[in-house]
C-alpha cells in the first residue's frame, strides 16, 4: 500500500525538498553537541582557573599573616612586653589592615596584655592555637571560629614571642576575617547566580558568597563534601546546589604549613545555564537559519512544480473529467512531442477517439433496439392502465383512512395540550392574583406615606413601618412570582417537547418531576398517590416529548380507568439504565383488566369507556412513540383486582 504523502506530486516533490534537510539538521544538532562539550570543557577550565586563584589568594594571606606577625613579633616593644607601647602598636596595624578583626597580645601564662580593638573581650582568645603555638615555637594557623555575635568566621593566626635567649615570653594572635573572600568574589564579576564556599576537612561550610548570613557554619551538602573529598586534589563536577540550580563547580584542597587542620576546601559554582546560554543561542539561530532555507526550498519546489508538471497533469485532469461526463470528443490539448507527459497525452487522446466511435457504433444498434421495446411497451401500457386504475381506487380509499387516523392521532395531542393549558392557566392564576394584591398594598402605603412627607408630618415610625409592610410585600411577591416562573418554565418544557421531536440530552428525573408538575391541575382533584423511583442523576440522551407523551398517557388512562372515583391508588414510576438500555417500569394498583381487553389494549380506537369520551387512541399512541419513536419495546400485565404494570425497554 502507497504512503499518503506520495500519493500527490507536489506533495512528492516537497517530501524530496526536506528529506534533503534533513541531513543539514543533523551536522548541525552534531555541531551543537560539539560546541556544547567545548563549552562546557572551556567552563570548567575557566572555572578551575578562578578556584585556583582564590587557593593562590587564600595562601598570600596566610603568607602575608605570616611575615606580618614575625615583623610585629621582632620589634622592640613587642619583646619588653610594653603594655602601652603595644597596645598603640596594635591598634595602629589593625587601622591599616582591615581584613583582620583583631590583634591580640598574651603573655607566657595566657594573660592577655594588649589587644586591639581596644573593647575586645578578653575572655574569647583561642587557647587551641595558643598552646598549638607555645609548644611548636613557629607560626601557627589556627581552627576556623564563628563569632555568633558578629555572625562572621575568622582563622586565627599565632607567632610565638621570643626573648633574647630564644625562650617564648609571649605569643602574638591575629584573627583574619573570612568575609574578605566575598569582596574578591564580587571583584572576579562571575556570572549571575555563581556562589565561592569555604569548607573545612569535617564538612563545616564556613562561609559562602553570597547570601553569607544564610549559608554560614552550616553542615555543607554531604554529595559535595564526597566529592571533594576523594583522591583528586582539584576538580569539576556537576551538582545541584542547596538552592536547587544546577551548576559546574571546581574545587580545591589546600594545606597550610603548621595548620592544626589537615586541609581547607575551597569551591566555585557556576551556573550551567549561564555557562551554556551562547551555545544554546548559537544552535537556535542556524536552526533558524535552516528552518528558513527548507521554507524557501519548499516554496521554491512548489512554484516550479506547479509551472513545469501540475498544469498539465490539471489538463489531463480537465479532459479525463469532461470524457467521464460523457463528451467524448474531449481531448487533452497537451503536445505529443512534451516528453512523458506527452506521450501519456496522446495515449488518452487515442483512447477518447476509439471510445467516440464505439459510442456511435452503439447509439445506431440502441435506436433500434428502442423501436423494437416501443411496441412492446404499448402493449403492456393497455395492460398496465386496467390495473392501474385498480390499484389507484384501492390506494385512495387507505390513503383517507391513514388521513382519518393522523388527524385524530393529532386531535387527542391537541386535547390534552388544551388540558394542559388551561390547568396550568388555573394553577397560575392564584399566586399572580396574590402578587398582583400585595402590589396594589404596596402602592396605596407608598402614596400614604409620600403624601405625609409632602405635608411634613412624615415620623420615624411611620417610616419603619412602610419598611416593614414593603418587605412582607416584596417577600409575598417574590415566592408567589417563583411559584408561577416554575409553572410557566414546567409548562413550557412539557408543552414545546409535546410538539416537537428533537432528540437532546436531559436528566430523566428532572423531566419526569416536570410532567407531574404539568398534571398537576388533574392530580390535585384525586387523592392518588405517584412515587417515581428514577437516579436523580440520570442523563440520557433521546426524544423528551416521546416521554412526556407517554407518561401523560399512561396516568390519564390510570385516572380515567384504573381507579374509582372514591378510591386512593397508588401509581409508580421507575427507571433505571442498564448500559444502552433504559428499563422503564409503569404500574397502578388499580382494579386491572382482563385478559380479553389486555389482548386488544395497544389497538387503535379500542375502549372500554366510550360513553365517558374516551377515543380509545391514548395507549395506541404510547405503543407508537416507544415502538416506532424511540425504537424501543413495551409490554402489559394486568389482571383483574391487581393493577396493571406496563415495562418498556428503550435503548439510549
Amino acid at each position: 500500500m502507497r504512503l499518503f504523502i506520495f500519493g500527490s506530486i507536489r506533495r512528492t516533490l516537497l517530501v524530496l525538498v526536506l528529506l534533503a534537510v534533513f541531513p543539514s539538521l543533523a551536522i548541525l544538532l552534531y555541531s551543537g553537541r560539539e560546541l556544547r562539550n567545548r563549552v562546557v570543557l572551556d567552563a570548567e577550565n575557566y572555572a578551575l582557573r578562578q578556584v585556583q586563584a582564590m587557593a593562590a589568594h587564600h595562601e598570600r594571606v596566610v603568607e602575608n599573616a605570616r611575615l606580618l606577625l614575625m615583623a610585629i613579633a621582632r620589634s622592640a616593644d613587642v619583646r619588653r612586653l610594653d603594655v602601652d607601647a603595644c597596645q598603640t602598636l596594635l591598634a595602629e596595624i589593625l587601622a591599616n589592615h582591615t581584613v583582620y578583626v583583631s590583634f591580640t597580645l598574651i603573655d607566657i601564662n595566657g594573660r592577655v596584655l594588649a589587644v586591639a580593638p581596644a573593647d575586645l573581650s578578653t575572655t574569647s582568645q583561642p587557647a587551641d592555637v595558643f598552646q598549638e603555638a607555645l609548644q611548636s615555637g613557629v607560626f601557627t594557623v589556627g581552627n576556623y571560629t564563628l563569632r555568633k555575635n558578629e555572625r562572621r568566621v575568622v582563622v586565627h593566626f599565632a607567632q610565638p614571642v621570643f626573648a633574647d635567649d630564644f625562650q617564648p615570653k609571649g605569643m602574638l594572635i591575629a584573627d583574619f576575617d573570612l568575609n574578605y573572600f566575598g569582596r574578591l568574589f564580587a571583584d572576579t564579576h562571575l556570572p549571575e547566580q555563581s556562589i565561592f564556599t569555604l569548607t573545612d576537612a569535617k564538612g563545616m561550610r564556613l562561609t559562602r558568597f553570597p547570601e553569607t548570613e544564610k549559608y554560614t557554619w552550616v553542615p555543607d551538602l554531604p554529595q559535595m563534601v564526597e566529592r571533594m573529598s576523594g583522591e583528586e586534589e582539584e576538580g569539576t563536577f556537576l551538582k545541584v546546589g542547596v538552592d536547587g540550580v544546577r551548576r559546574l563547580y571546581s574545587f580545591k584542597r589546600l594545606h597550610f604549613q603548621g595548620a592544626s587542620f589537615p586541609y581547607l576546601m575551597i569551591r566555585l559554582g557556576i551556573p550551567v545555564d549561564q555557562a551554556l546560554g551562547e551555545a544554546r543561542f548559537v544552535v537556535l539561530r542556524n536552526l533558524v537559519l535552516l528552518i528558513l532555507a527548507a521554507a524557501l526550498a519548499l516554496a521554491t519546489a512548489w512554484v516550479v512544480g506547479e509551472r513545469t508538471l501540475i498544469r498539465r497533469f490539471n489538463q489531463l485532469i480537465a479532459a479525463t473529467d469532461r470524457l467521464k461526463s460523457g463528451e467524448l470528443s474531449s481531448r487533452t490539448g497537451i503536445d505529443f512531442q512534451e516528453g512523458e507527459l506527452g506521450r501519456l497525452a496522446n495515449a488518452f487522446d487515442s483512447m477518447a477517439m476509439e471510445l467516440e466511435e464505439k459510442e456511435h457504433e452503439r447509439s445506431v444498434a440502441q435506436e433500434e433496439l428502442l423501436r423494437l421495446n416501443e411496441e412492446l411497451e404499448h402493449r403492456v401500457m393497455q395492460r398496465t392502465e386496467q390495473l392501474a386504475q385498480a390499484n389507484q381506487d384501492v390506494q385512495q380509499t387507505l390513503e383517507h383512512l391513514q388521513r382519518t387516523q393522523k388527524q385524530l392521532v393529532l386531535s387527542e395531542k391537541l386535547a390534552a395540550l388544551g388540558e394542559l393549558v388551561a390547568g396550568v392557566a388555573h394553577e397560575i392564576n392564584t399566586p399572580v392574583g396574590v402578587a398582583l394584591s400585595a402590589s396594589s398594598t404596596l402602592v396605596e402605603k407608598n402614596k400614604t406615606l409620600t403624601e405625609r412627607f409632602s405635608k411634613g408630618e412624615i415620623r420615624r415610625s411611620d417610616l419603619t413601618q412602610f419598611l416593614e409592610d414593603s418587605r412582607e410585600g416584596v417577600d409575598m411577591i417574590l415566592v408567589n412570582l417563583n411559584r408561577a416562573s416554575d409553572l410557566i418554565r414546567s409548562f413550557k418544557m412539557v408543552a414545546v417537547d409535546q410538539v416537537s421531536e428533537h432528540r437532546r440530552i436531559f436528566r430523566l428525573r428532572e423531566y419526569i418531576d416536570e410532567i407531574l408538575l404539568s398534571l398537576r391541575p388533574k392530580l390535585k382533584k384525586t387523592s392518588h398517590r405517584i412515587v417515581v423511583e428514577c437516579d436523580p442523576d440520570l442523563v440520557i440522551e433521546s426524544y423528551p416529548g416521546a416521554f412526556s407523551q407517554i407518561l401523560t398517557n399512561l396516568i390519564i388512562n390510570s385516572l380515567v380507568h384504573a381507579f374509582a372515583e372514591d378510591q386512593s391508588g397508588e401509581i409508580r414510576i421507575e427507571a433505571i439504565r442498564q448500559e444502552n438500555v433504559l428499563e422503564m417500569r409503569y404500574s397502578d394498583n388499580g382494579k386491572g383488566m382482563p385478559a380479553e381487553v389486555q389482548d386488544r389494549v395497544f389497538e387503535p380506537f379500542f375502549t372500554t369507556s366510550r360513553q365517558h369520551g374516551s377515543t380509545g387512541l391514548g395507549l395506541h399512541i404510547v405503543f407508537n412513540l416507544v415502538t416506532r419513536t424511540l425504537g424501543g419495546e413495551i409490554g402489559c400485565e394486568s389482571r383483574p383486582g391487581q393493577g396493571t404494570v406496563f415495562q418498556m425497554t428503550i435503548p439510549v
